[in-house]
């Protein structure tokens, strides 16, 4: 597998990925309601549009995403099935190899992004 990045975001890419962007989050955020994520869909399906967004495929089917904004990691995202089987660290190695400088906000609950955020 490897890592592109789409030029054109087509509408079935952005379906696909809004897909994927919902269930990470809905899964990623239990302590956040439903209808937040359900809220936001249409403002980050706008944003999408306006990020660089890279991709991992199997099959034609996108897999995995991330979506920069500058410098800024405005989100990645694996979809169900996929999680721990690598698909994020090949998005991350890419974006690195693409930015010197990455910066990323998440919520302090969310475990598993514990990791980069600074010892308080």
């Amino acid at each position: 597998m490897k890592v592109e990045k789409l030029e054109n975001l087509t509408a079935a890419d952005q379906k696909a990925l809004m897909s994927i962007w919902l269930a990470g989050n809905l899964d990623a955020h239990p302590f956040i309601a439903a209808k937040y994520w359900q809220n936001q869909a249409k403002e980050v399906a706008q944003q999408l549009s306006q990020a660089t967004i890279y991709v991992v495929q199997q099959e034609g089917q996108i897999i995995g995403f991330a979506g920069m904004q500058m410098h800024y990691l405005a989100g990645l995202f694996v979809k169900p099935g996929y999680r721990n089987t690598g698909i994020g660290s090949l998005l991350l190695f890419a974006l690195k190899s693409d930015y010197q400088q990455i910066s990323l906000a998440v919520y302090e609950k969310k475990r598993k992004s514990r990791p980069f955020l600074p010892e308080t």
